[in-house]
């Protein structure tokens, strides 16, 4: 059965049914032209597209899995304010020859990440189009008395990274590997690399136990160097901020260190991919120094790593600026995909 043969309206008595009933905060849910909600007056509302052969392969990418994807990236963004997500709205464009078991495992992944992190569908739309694409909103509200903002880092601040970065962006490119059948997946498929590709995990939790201490905070959907480069711009509004990232502080999975033959660091494409791979969302902050004990407490009572990889510094221009093991400068691999590239764009 196809979800056209369902039709619109018949698709989202679906979702209507599997959906629980609304908590007090919810006055009205899904079934009326908007949502009604009674909330406190600090809001927090982020919004995050995904579309077939841009941020994923829909041959390839388990359908539960996508629907889990498609929330968790848009918690990883209120996780970044130190924020707790609490209703979300999904907006899908289904190309008309979706199989409708096809829609219904994309939709038990979505639920299955709502429920994880206690939040409530409340309502969206649902629409015909070439390629399937999902837009998901998610409201929340800090955690403390205001969010974390990238606007905050400070001249001595140190920079630290949850968790290892580059493996969904490896992983993304094995499987464009053996889509074009450069490469055998068959040993692979379910290797953390991959699984950080299909299911990133958002790192609710420690961004609401981090917003005790950090002073700026972003998640890292670009990259840890565009990423970086956002942090500093709204940073340096009213001063002006370089960033030192040590090489050899970056924290790197045994699985994408592995696959570089234990030298990731001395390769391009894998120092490419730490760098600027994108879709982690891992949180990347910066806190003060005395901060430090406190940041290991949280790493340890979440059993999460969480990297200190380098600085914030008073400057005379904004730069990020990466050294080797050796403290010596090194060049930034070249830039990678951008949505919107700039003619002569500077480096960040």
């Amino acid at each position: 059965m196809k979800i056209s043969d369902l039709g619109e309206f018949g698709w989202i008595e679906r979702i209507r049914a599997r959906v629980a009933s609304p908590h007090s905060g919810v006055l009205a849910g899904i079934g009326d032209d908007s949502a009604w909600l009674k909330i406190q007056k600090s809001t927090l509302i982020t919004c995050d597209l995904l579309i077939e052969n841009i941020h994923f392969l829909r041959a390839a990418h388990p359908p539960r899995l996508l629907g889990r994807k498609a929330l968790s990236v848009n918690l990883s963004d209120i996780a970044a304010m130190g924020g707790i997500p609490e209703f979300a709205l999904a907006a899908i464009g289904f190309p008309p020859d979706t199989d409708l078991n096809y829609a219904d495992e994309l939709l038990e992944g979505f639920l299955e990440v709502a429920l994880e992190h206690k939040v409530e569908l409340i309502g969206g739309d649902t629409t015909a189009s070439e390629k399937l694409v999902l837009s998901i909103t998610v409201l929340g509200r800090p955690a403390l008395e205001k969010p974390i903002l990238r606007s905050g880092a400070q001249p001595k601040d140190e920079i630290w990274v949850t968790g290892a970065i580059g493996d969904a962006g490896l992983g993304f490119e094995l499987l464009k590997k053996s889509r074009a059948e450069q490469l055998d997946l068959s040993d692979l498929h379910h290797s953390s690399l991959l699984v950080r590709h299909f299911n990133p995990a958002p790192r609710v939790e420690a961004g609401m136990m981090l917003a005790r201490v950090a002073h700026s905070m972003i998640d890292l959907s670009d990259g840890l160097m565009p990423d970086l480069a956002h942090l500093l711009e709204e940073s340096g509004k009213t001063k002006t901020l370089r960033a030192v990232i040590h090489l050899d502080q970056l924290p790197i999975s045994q699985e994408f260190s592995e696959y570089y033959d234990h030298q990731p660091l001395a390769n391009e494409s894998a120092l490419g991919l730490l760098l600027a791979g994108g879709e982690d969302y891992e949180l990347l902050f910066t806190a003060p120094a005395e901060a430090e004990t406190g940041i290991r407490k949280i790493g340890a009572k979440l059993e999460l790593k969480i990297s200190r990889v380098g600085r914030m510094e008073a400057a005379k221009t904004r730069e990020i600026i990466l050294l080797n093991k050796k403290g010596k400068p090194v060049p930034p691999p070249k830039a990678r995909f951008e949505h919107f590239p700039k003619k002569d764009s500077p480096e960040p």
